[in-house]
């Protein structure tokens, strides 16, 4: 982002406004996140496919596989991120309790749209009292109205937005607008981890190893599952993207 004249009297605390409106350092936190890597959720017929590119280590000793970016939340309840990790887990760790809370009180899992809008407040108020600074953290919080799938959008300013399919963190207005041209009406599991794939390789500069991607789907009344290194290195085994790029630091 380009720093503009004028602009460092407004952009040292997340709660003063620029005489145009803008909050700098909610677009400060939108920024750290277009540095993370591409994430993607499609819903399909019957469930949500959750697609992510994890910065891969630079040291070949690490385990790709211990670094997250889709979560569970509870029995039909899901995430994917993008932006910086140790935000993202605060965020998740929110979701659950609130939906442990809901379960308590009312015996059943809460609407994925109701702890949408809880986690929209509270990002909301990182950007209104002093002290505090903003989540670097865009999210698609996906579950199931009875059994059709859905999604909402979180974004740094606590603006929440639904989607039958979307993208966050790098390169994210292309890859959206990628799937809003391929989005057919109907997908199975399988097409929708192509669509998702596809969409993520086109946030990507450079081909990826297939341990690059963190892939989970999610179904009504199920845990969210992940799927192993291996088993998505043999789906997505013949696409064109895949191949064996210089590893990077994991710390988005």
């Amino acid at each position: 982002m380009e720093m503009q004249p004028g602009q460092m009297a407004y952009d040292r605390a997340s709660t003063v406004f620029s005489p145009d409106g803008r909050l700098f350092q909610v677009e400060y936190a939108l920024q750290a996140i277009q540095m993370g890597g591409t994430a993607v959720a499609v819903t399909y017929d019957s469930g949500i496919v959750f697609v992510a590119y994890r910065n891969l280590p630079v040291s070949s000793l690490a385990e790709a596989g211990s670094i997250e970016k889709s979560f569970a939340i509870d029995q039909g309840l899901g995430c994917v991120t993008a932006g910086l990790i140790a935000d993202s887990r605060v965020l998740v760790e929110f979701l659950r309790v609130e939906a442990q809370r809901h379960r308590l009180t009312y015996g059943e899992a809460p609407p994925f749209t109701l702890l949408g809008h809880a986690l929209g407040t509270l990002l909301q108020q990182y950007t209104q009292f002093g002290g505090t600074r903003p989540f670097a953290v865009s999210l698609l919080l996906g579950g199931f109205d009875g059994t059709t799938p859905g999604l909402v959008e979180l974004d740094p300013s606590g603006a929440t937005i639904g989607w039958k399919a979307y993208a966050i963190g790098r390169n994210r207005r292309a890859v959206a607008d990628y799937l809003e041209e391929k989005l057919p009406d109907h997908l199975n599991e399988d097409s929708a981890f192509k669509l998702a794939v596809q969409a993520v390789a086109e946030g990507s500069p450079t081909p990826f190893p297939p341990d690059a991607l963190d892939v989970a789907i999610l179904e009504p009344g199920a845990d969210l599952r992940r799927l192993s290194v291996a088993d998505v290195a043999r789906r997505v085994q013949g696409m064109p993207f895949i191949g064996t790029p210089e590893r990077r630091s994991n710390s988005r």
